[in-house]
């Protein structure tokens, strides 16, 4: 009697996610065509180009860099690099939120006249906008180095390892945005203010040892946020702080937690969403 006769089926829901990434796998060049051509185009029309990608966050920080000075006075030395990696960070993933509510929704046609794993689209998204977080955090490095903030140590060869998992978080993310916006376009008006209430409650303008007077339970809230974890992994790595275990394995446990549900429902829902575009 061969292997084969006695191997055996695999169960219908993983032949079905197999013969999903297999798909997804064989149409990978085209999910690089189409992020490097939605790279090139966004900004195609202004003087500065792909430059935006990095400007967006490095004003926005420059602004909230002066309104805390002005407000509270002068802050610690290394205020600058703190406020900017946390910015950087934190754009990566509200770009991630906010063009994978859109990525479906654009995108009409294409759905309605190819057959394809509707994933690629949000996920062609998150490429375009990790080109631009890579850039970002160059930008970062040298800023960090002409000011005289840099501590840069060992601890950046761990960046690589930090932005896949990073990614796999946005990419839950991206996904779960894409799946609500279709039926419920409502989303992509509510996002701005999501975002602008996640920014102020990351630690991107304050630090948790400059709130002395948080309660244990005000403490616990402050840092489920996922972006509590994933924004103190990547200072370690940028900024030259000790990596905190437990902060590594919240950040691992928010991107799994995040990706395959977002992803989950994501795929379960694609074979409907042509009906509601």
């Amino acid at each position: 009697m061969s292997v084969a006769s006695i191997s055996k089926p695999l169960p219908r829901r993983v032949q079905q996610a197999r013969d999903y990434l297999i798909d997804l796998w064989e149409r990978r060049e085209f999910v690089l065509a189409l992020a490097l051509g939605n790279f090139r185009a966004r900004n195609a029309s202004t003087a500065l180009g792909l430059f935006w990608w990095v400007l967006n966050p490095l004003l926005l920080g420059a602004v909230y860099f002066f309104v805390v000075i002005a407000l509270f006075g002068r802050q610690s030395p290394d205020f600058l690099t703190y406020l900017l990696s946390g910015m950087f960070v934190f754009h990566f993933t509200g770009q991630a939120l906010t063009s994978g509510a859109n990525s479906i929704i654009q995108n009409s046609r294409l759905l309605s006249n190819l057959r394809f794993p509707r994933v690629i689209l949000p996920l062609s998204r998150l490429i375009e906008s990790t080109m631009g977080f890579i850039a970002s955090l160059g930008v970062f490095c040298f800023i960090a180095a002409v000011s005289g903030q840099a501590n840069f140590t060992y601890r950046l060869i761990y960046l690589p390892a930090i932005l896949a998992i990073h990614f796999v978080f946005n990419l839950g993310l991206s996904a779960l945005a894409a799946r609500l916006a279709v039926p419920f376009r409502d989303i992509n008006n509510v996002i701005p203010y999501l975002n602008r209430i996640w920014l102020y409650t990351s630690p991107i303008l304050w630090q948790v040892s400059t709130l002395p007077n948080l309660s244990e339970l005000a403490r616990r809230i402050v840092e489920f946020n996922p972006l509590f974890s994933i924004i103190g992994v990547y200072r370690s790595a940028l900024l030259g702080a000790p990596f905190i275990g437990s902060m590594i394995v919240t950040m691992i446990t928010w991107a799994v937690v995040v990706g395959v549900l977002g992803l989950f429902l994501f795929i379960k829902y694609e074979g409907r969403m042509v009906r509601y575009l």
